[in-house]
């Protein structure tokens, strides 16, 4: 999994905002806003890395059990596909 380079992560003050590059004007209904957890799995999708990866990352990372952290990165990842953020 990795991220598509047209998209990059902000932080905006005390929000993570992940917004696309390139094109002559920003659509500022295509923001997409994170939290700190969506931000740490933005981050470690900019290398390409496999779900069994950034589920050991995010277990690390947090107090959470591999269970809940792999619904969590699936749930997640499937989004970004979804939206054309990540790719698989």
């Amino acid at each position: 999994m990795r991220l598509n380079g047209k998209y990059k992560l902000r932080k905006v003050s005390d929000t993570y905002v992940v917004v696309r590059l390139g094109g002559e004007s920003l659509d500022l209904s295509k923001l997409i806003t994170v939290n700190e957890t969506g931000a740490f799995i933005f981050e470690k999708l900019k290398n390409d890395i496999s779900m069994d990866e950034l589920v050991a990352a995010i277990v690390a990372e947090y107090d959470i059990d591999e269970e809940g952290a792999r619904k969590a990165a699936e749930t997640y990842v499937d989004k970004l596909v979804e939206l054309g953020v990540a790719e698989r």
